[in-house]
């Protein structure tokens, strides 16, 4: 999911040739099921539940195209807020379950690290704890290995309120683990 000018010229093209004629979306399912995918493998750690979800995910979204309107954003913004609701609905009674790579939790200089266990389960904690919009930062950062800018564009929040927010984020997350 690159964040070019020519890639939003695309995918509105695509979106508009899917409107009249479904068998067109393909171009978008082709650029969103991995991500989709690994986002809801992360919450899930459940293959068969992340497929059920994506295919949930996409059908919704082929369903309602004819409502979407073009806003100069990313199609993914619109496809991972159905996302969000589809895995909100799964797990109404439920926590949801994170996978973290820890490896990839670091910024720059600034790193994470964590050793034992029991900090492993801390940061599960910690992580559970965050807002959503919060969650969805980190993930996309770290997980989707997303740049600020393609973040920013995604979430449709300033490059510069993006980077605040990550290394607040980690700044606070490494505060807690030290104080445990």
């Amino acid at each position: 999911m690159s964040g070019s000018s020519q890639d939003f010229e695309d995918e509105r093209v695509w979106i508009e040739k899917s409107k009249r004629d479904k068998r067109q979306f393909k171009p978008l399912y082709d650029r969103y099921y991995g991500p989709l995918f690994r986002f809801f493998m992360r919450r899930t750690d459940d293959t068969s539940l992340a497929d059920e979800l994506c295919s949930l995910t996409f059908f919704k979204a082929l369903d309602g195209l004819s409502k979407f309107k073009w806003q100069g954003k990313p199609f993914g913004a619109w496809l991972f807020r159905i996302g969000t609701n589809e895995l909100n609905k799964h797990f109404r009674d439920k926590k949801p379950i994170y996978v973290i790579e820890t490896d990839k939790l670091n910024c720059a200089d600034e790193k994470i690290e964590i050793t034992e266990q029991d900090h492993m389960e801390l940061l599960k904690e910690l992580l559970d704890d965050l807002p959503e919009t919060e969650l969805r930062i980190l993930e996309l950062k770290y997980f989707e290995d997303q740049s600020f800018k393609e973040i920013s564009k995604l979430l449709g929040m300033g490059e510069s309120a993006v980077k605040m927010r990550v290394y607040r984020l980690l700044s606070k997350l490494r505060t807690q683990l030290k104080q445990s």
